[in-house]
């Protein structure tokens, strides 16, 4: 790729006496025009970072760097603790800067996204510049791989009457299940006094803890509540690192439960 973009570049043809001019833009001391060759884009971030490339290219160029500002805009959601920004010079001779925007996992919202709106106002040194492309708007998420971590996961359940759990009926229904990739199923709750249960459950009324040990190589691994039939039953599921990854109260509705990959 070459190091400058010629945008302006044009053959102003005069008619003059039957004669064709050619003028050559002035790269030394025309008028500039800049622009960003990134105007939108989204950064998921893993805990360990991540990083935007883009380039802010002008039509000029001088004897000395030129500093390039990208200043946020009053619409941005994102905070400065949640990015930074490095490589904002057009060195010497050159028509082109290579800025590296980089966000922060710690600092990003665990869950949605937030919206970093940087405008291109200003290459020092410039003459009578013209901008163009001169917004990047960037959305900056936090990205946590679906794979569990291999290692006992526990599941910490309860019961507010003491009867155990009834979860799709009156009395008794299936327990929480674990779906692997791999195809192998997990199923964890607390038994009931009701009626023969047909998973292994954990003999107590009031509260108990099962462990699920989750193997090494496994991609995903799908989590379903089957419901909560008379509003008594909580859970609380803590990953091999000790962080809790989902927590739900009695009463909550059937369906997926949403673990939260990034706390594991």
């Amino acid at each position: 790729m070459k190091k400058y973009l010629i945008i302006l570049s044009a053959f102003l043809i005069l008619i003059s006496c039957g004669e064709e001019e050619v003028v050559i833009y002035d790269v030394n001391n025309g008028q500039t025009l800049a622009q960003l060759t990134v105007t939108s884009a989204s950064l998921g971030t893993p805990a360990e970072g991540a990083s935007l490339v883009l380039e802010v290219q002008v039509t000029t160029k001088t004897g000395s760097d030129r500093a390039v500002s990208l200043v946020a805009d009053a619409s941005s959601t994102a905070t400065p603790d949640q990015y930074s920004i490095d490589g904002l010079v057009i060195p010497a001779g050159e028509y082109t800067a290579t800025v590296t925007i980089s966000s922060n996992f710690e600092a990003l919202p665990d869950e949605g996204s937030t919206t970093l709106v940087l405008n291109l106002t200003d290459v020092a040194g410039s003459n009578n510049i013209v901008f163009s492309n001169a917004t990047l708007n960037l959305s900056l998420f936090r990205e946590c791989p679906p794979a569990p971590t291999p290692g006992d996961w526990i599941v910490n359940m309860q019961d507010s009457y003491g009867d155990g759990w009834q979860t799709t009926t009156a009395n008794g229904g299936p327990g929480i299940t674990v779906t692997l990739n791999t195809g192998e199923v997990f199923e964890v709750g607390l038994c009931t006094p009701y009626e023969a249960n047909t998973y292994v459950c954990t003999p107590e009324l009031s509260s108990g803890s099962a462990t699920i040990t989750m193997p090494s190589g496994v991609e995903t691994a799908d989590w379903f509540f089957p419901g909560d039939n008379w509003g008594e039953i909580s859970f609380q599921i803590i990953a091999p690192s000790g962080n809790t990854v989902a927590s739900y109260g009695a009463g909550s509705p059937a369906g997926p439960i949403v673990i939260d990959f990034c706390a594991q």
